[in-house]
């Protein structure tokens, strides 16, 4: 699989591995620290415990002087860290070692009875504290001592060293000798160099062996993806809405979620398609009935002329005809434009005003046989979360309903109230009504229930209307009527209340 910059497992690499470096760069910065402090520290003490031991030696008598110091030199050069810079000065004359290592400029041979001139080095020791006098364990050896080793920045040979400096009588003599002991710095920049080349080889060593082995944990980590992938692409040659993922005990529990939100996905796609399929074909078919009607009285027209009494019969039920088709379309779009409100803005609205509006609306267009009545019983302002227009449409809806499928002379009335949790707008009637073992199928589109002289529609009724309520919160119910006959529907808002 060809990766891009944009991978996935390119970015968790990069994830990981980006503060992994940091790790690294930090680690090597804190080696380079601790490193410089302890090759500092380390080097300090040899060249102090060396100055301190050739000074032993000078504070030996004169016969074993000469024996001791070669001893203690050629000890000194085969240590594991070698010292093999030194000097010894008595006044301005060169007893032994480089002469280049000239002793301090406030050295002199004769003493003016400061002691210390200088801080003596001293040493922390984390372990133990061993009781000491001037550097040395046995005070008789610090008694010649004028001033005990110290520490110095330097020159020699032209480059620059560390120098350990201690000034003592020796042993038999009354004039002061510079013992002094030194190291170039140049060699503790290249251990140190060396050591920290080492530990930066080493940490981009684990870096990219820890590259490596993430890279190869997120290709095992990201196959349960791959085999989803896989079952997507093995169903493009022939798409179908029916289509599921399917996961193994195995997998992951975190590709759960997202394959039960993809199955849900695909769930609403197959119903969405199956409910444009069965849309498709009942209004084709809904459309055919009146088209049919309407050709086939143009067709009369054309045969006997509109002055027969076969052509005056099919002009008046031509605009029957149309009016059938028109309504249809006209339901189709409010079904449409039900279904199509998602980004409805509910609000709080009074129910009563808009169910009073369009009562009187209704009232105006109803035949003059028919009883429209409408009651509230709701004190003051019954204020619902809606939409009023859509509210209003809903109870148009609902309201023409119960006048078209009404008996001649019957009665409608509009009741508005409330209970703790909602606002309730009942529309109820008396006429023929719904069979209760019907009143499920009603909601489904195009559904007519089977009755002789029943009045022309389109099954879109109570269909548009429960899509208007959803898209509000709403929800419609079907009842027997309040007068023991006939239909009462209901309808309840949530309250602004509840």
């Amino acid at each position: 699989m060809r990766q891009s910059s944009h991978s996935l497992r390119l970015r968790l690499t990069g994830a990981v591995l980006m503060p992994l470096a940091a790790l690294v760069l930090l680690f090597c910065i804190l080696t380079a620290l601790v490193t410089h402090d302890t090759e500092a520290n380390t080097v300090d003490r040899v060249l102090i415990g060396s100055v301190r031991t050739l000074s032993l030696a000078y504070n030996s008598p004169a016969a074993e002087r000469e024996r001791l110091v070669p001893l203690v030199i050629h000890l000194l050069r085969r240590r594991a860290r070698p010292v093999v810079l030194y000097s010894v000065y008595r006044g301005q004359t060169l007893v032994a070692g480089d002469p280049a290592l000239l002793p301090p400029a406030d050295y002199s041979a004769t003493w003016d009875g400061v002691v210390d001139r200088h801080k003596p080095a001293t040493f922390v020791n984390a372990y133990r504290e061993t009781p000491m006098v001037r550097g040395y364990l046995d005070p008789a050896d610090a008694r010649q001592v004028i001033q005990a080793a110290y520490l110095r920045s330097g020159t020699l040979h032209s480059k620059p060293a560390r120098i350990a400096t201690e000034i003592r009588r020796a042993a038999g003599d009354s004039q002061l000798i510079a013992i002094q002991i030194a190291d170039y710095m140049d060699d503790r920049a290249d251990y140190e160099r060396n050591f920290l080349q080492q530990v930066v080889l080493a940490g981009l060593a684990a870096l990219l062996v820890t590259g490596l082995l993430f890279w190869w944990a997120i290709e095992w980590g990201l196959r349960p993806l791959a085999d989803l992938t896989r079952q997507v692409e093995s169903t493009r040659g022939e798409a179908s809405p029916t289509f599921r993922l399917t996961t193994t005990e195995t997998d992951p529990v975190e590709m759960q979620p997202f394959v039960a939100a993809f199955n849900g996905l695909m769930a609403r796609l197959e119903r969405v398609t199956n409910s444009l399929r069965q849309f498709t074909a009942n209004a084709s078919h809904q459309m055919r009935t009146p088209l049919a009607v309407a050709r086939v009285q143009l067709d009369v027209l054309d045969r006997y002329g509109p002055h027969s009494p076969q052509g005056k019969a099919a002009l008046q039920d031509i605009p029957h005809a149309i009016d059938t088709l028109e309504q249809l379309l006209r339901q189709l779009i409010a079904l449409a434009r039900s279904e199509d409100q998602a980004g409805v803005r509910l609000r709080p609205f009074d129910l009563t005003d808009v169910a009073a509006t369009v009562t009187g609306e209704r009232a105006a267009q109803a035949p003059a046989d028919m009883d429209i009545g409408y009651d509230n019983h709701v004190e003051g302002r019954a204020m619902a979360i809606g939409e009023p227009t859509l509210a209003a449409e809903l109870i148009g809806n609902l309201l023409d309903n119960a006048i078209r499928y009404n008996r001649p002379g019957g009665m409608v009335s509009v009741h508005v109230d409330r209970d703790d949790e909602a606002v309730i707008v009942a529309i109820d009637d008396d006429g023929p009504g719904i069979p209760a073992a019907e009143r499920d199928k009603v909601w489904d589109r195009f559904y007519r229930i089977p009755a002789r002289n029943a009045p022309a529609g389109t099954g879109l009724g109570l269909p548009i209307a429960r899509a208007i309520a959803q898209q509000m919160g709403a929800t419609i119910s079907l009842e027997d009527g309040r007068s023991g006959r006939g239909l009462c529907a209901i309808v309840r808002f949530r309250s602004t209340t509840g």
